[in-house]
């Protein structure tokens, strides 16, 4: 495989739109060809471009690629939840004191979501709304860097065999930019995919899944 065919299948891979366009047999393969090396600058004559494009529609694996990512997805149980807020905190020698500490709490045990995303500097802790203000009390105010309010989770839980498919986060990822929603976060752990957004934009993403199993 030449290296400009990579580069097109790449291309195509990400944007979502197109790949839907090319499966239906209603896009032009000359005009997208054209499209693609003028936006991305690709290199090579708009023959290879045509042709890599041409391989991408006739190729057995992309087409098991897609079947398998559509299959996982079809059968995830989809659920949403509301309120969430997500406590940014400054890394310190003291904060997985604080976070046992609030672990342990028997009101703060009670809350639906405890969620945590560690960086090298910070760690993002995503909790119910609700339990945002015993939260805090844990820790101290220097540790305390941001607090997003408005937040919702839409959740993916995959069977064993949707699981192990691949591309199923790039695809969902993908999808969901295409639909003009930003991820603010997004924790896996088997059998379920977390995805964590603006509240406003809830529907909208919701949709964006539905639309995979199509």
């Amino acid at each position: 495989m030449t290296s400009i065919t990579k580069r097109v299948w790449a291309l195509i891979d990400e944007d979502p739109s197109i790949r839907k366009d090319l499966a239906r047999g209603v896009i032009n393969v000359s005009g997208l060809a054209a499209y693609l090396k003028e936006q991305h600058g690709l290199e090579g004559s708009l023959d290879s471009v045509i042709s890599a494009i041409r391989r991408y529609k006739a190729s057995e694996e992309v087409q098991e690629l897609t079947a398998g990512v559509r299959q996982a997805l079809k059968e995830a149980v989809v659920t949403t939840k509301t309120k969430i807020t997500g406590l940014q905190l400054k890394n310190s020698t003291n904060l997985y004191k604080y976070l046992s500490d609030l672990m342990k709490d028997p009101e703060f045990y009670k809350s639906e979501i405890f969620r945590l995303i560690k960086s090298r500097n910070e760690t993002l802790c995503m909790i119910d709304s609700e339990s945002l203000g015993r939260a805090k009390t844990f820790f101290p105010e220097g540790n305390i860097i941001e607090i997003q309010e408005g937040l919702a989770e839409l959740s993916l839980t995959l069977t064993a065999d949707g699981w192990d498919s691949k591309g199923v986060m790039a695809r969902l990822s993908n999808e969901i930019a295409n639909y003009g929603v930003n991820i603010l976060a997004i924790i896996s752990a088997e059998p379920r995919i977390s995805i964590f957004l603006a509240e406003e934009n809830l529907m909208r993403a919701h949709e964006a899944v539905l639309s995979l199993t199509r």
